[in-house]
């Protein structure tokens, strides 16, 4: 017996989606002024998300990936930058999902707040999972 074809969609830019359509409707003084993959290029608050693993027990049903979310603050903006990482896992649990994923859940809580030697940002990080749904590949 085989086993049908099927690919996942990009958790990240799925997630990335979703925030930023929330925190447009958010606010709060800290809510993040910009979200991506990479660190912040500006300053002001920013979330930086990146695909860490995928768990492929269920092909070809789902992929369940884990996310790394890093909120990131200006320096001295210690509580802010835990407001804002838990902001955001509250829109990270509120994400239903869409035609690519079944939704998201935050699977562990905030870290503690970190420092970042070159820039002064201050960083505090959580992870997620978002279960994907499986599209089956054109033959």
């Amino acid at each position: 017996m085989t086993t049908s074809p099927v690919i996942f969609g990009d958790p990240e830019a799925l997630l990335i989606g979703h925030l930023v359509t929330a925190f447009a409707a958010r606010t709060e003084t800290y809510k993040a002024t910009s979200v991506g993959i990479g660190f912040p290029a500006a300053s002001g608050y920013h979330v930086q998300v990146e695909l860490e693993v995928g768990n492929a027990d269920a092909y070809p049903v789902t992929e369940r990936a884990q996310v790394r979310v890093n909120c990131w603050a200006p320096k001295g903006k210690r509580s802010d930058v835990k407001d804002l990482a838990s902001l955001t896992m509250a829109l990270v649990n509120s994400y239903d999902g869409d035609a690519e994923a079944t939704g998201a859940h935050v699977i562990g809580g905030r870290s503690a707040v970190i420092p970042d030697p070159d820039s002064g940002y201050l960083m505090c990080w959580f992870l997620a999972r978002v279960n994907l749904k499986a599209t089956l590949l054109a033959s």
